[in-house]
């Protein structure tokens, strides 16, 4: 049985519960517990709960933007597979021909053979980073929030293939701050960083083959226009040099923040 919640107040115990465990943690909780009690006011986000003879077996919050056909799965609190399947089974029949967006723990194997059954595609597994100390940043003078000259290079090189792409991050100008390298009248990398939270998250580092050393200038001028506030940052695993690069400049790994995307789009309706 699925139901539409308004309170946790009755389900502490539960959430502590799983929360606690190495093996069905969810990530975007453990980074932030207020990821869950936030969507119970949040604008198309959605709190439910899966029983079974009585006993709590699941707690979701949901993202859903139906004019996108996007649904996001904001925290998954659940050791039992068939919590996971009748809660994936129910948002799949409200939202036909969706994309379905996941941020799992990678050793929640329950949900991730779920996942997989459904033919789902997993990106690399990534890990967090938090800005603890602000040591020695590299300044240039080549590198500047974005000139509206600039606009179209930044846009012809911006990865397509993600939901933030340079089109959405210049139409949210009150979420992003973009900084531009600058070599010759040539954008020659970029930066795509996320301005108006306490703790602000660099979303998508680039710079063009031979740039290299901009990356680091990049990320040193973001956390300049940053302070006072926090920053967190989430990189692959196994990208050794991004990680030295953020070490480099203050961050330390974020214990159980360890993650994996994975995506599917659901069945026509």
């Amino acid at each position: 049985m699925i139901i539409e919640i308004d309170s946790l107040d009755n389900y502490e115990d539960f959430i502590k519960d799983i929360s606690i465990d190495q093996c069905f943690l969810d990530p975007h909780f453990s980074y932030d517990s207020g990821n869950l009690y936030r969507a119970l006011e949040k604008k198309n986000q959605m709190v439910y709960v899966t029983r079974k003879n009585d006993e709590v077996t699941g707690i979701y919050a949901w993202l859903v933007i139906p004019e996108e056909q996007y649904v996001e799965l904001i925290v998954g609190l659940s050791r039992r597979r068939e919590s996971w399947e009748e809660m994936l089974s129910f948002i799949e029949t409200q939202n036909p021909n969706s994309k379905m967006d996941f941020v799992i723990n990678p050793q929640n194997k329950v949900l991730i053979d779920i996942l997989i059954s459904k033919q789902a595609t997993f990106e690399e597994e990534t890990k967090k980073l938090r800005l603890v100390r602000t040591k020695e940043l590299n300044i240039n003078s080549k590198v500047e929030e974005l000139p509206e000259k600039y606009k179209d290079q930044y846009l012809s090189l911006h990865n397509k293939d993600t939901y933030w792409t340079g089109e959405r991050v210049l139409e949210a100008k009150d979420r992003f701050r973009v900084l531009v390298a600058i070599e010759h009248e040539e954008v020659v990398g970029y930066l795509d960083i996320t301005s108006s939270f306490p703790e602000n998250e660099p979303y998508d580092l680039f710079t063009k083959e031979g740039y290299k050393e901009y990356r680091k200038a990049l990320v040193s001028k973001a956390i300049e226009l940053n302070s006072p506030k926090g920053m967190m940052v989430q990189v692959e695993v196994n990208n050794t040099e991004d990680i030295s690069l953020y070490e480099s400049l203050g961050f330390e790994g974020i214990e159980g923040s360890d993650s994996t995307y994975a995506y599917y789009k659901t069945q026509q309706g």
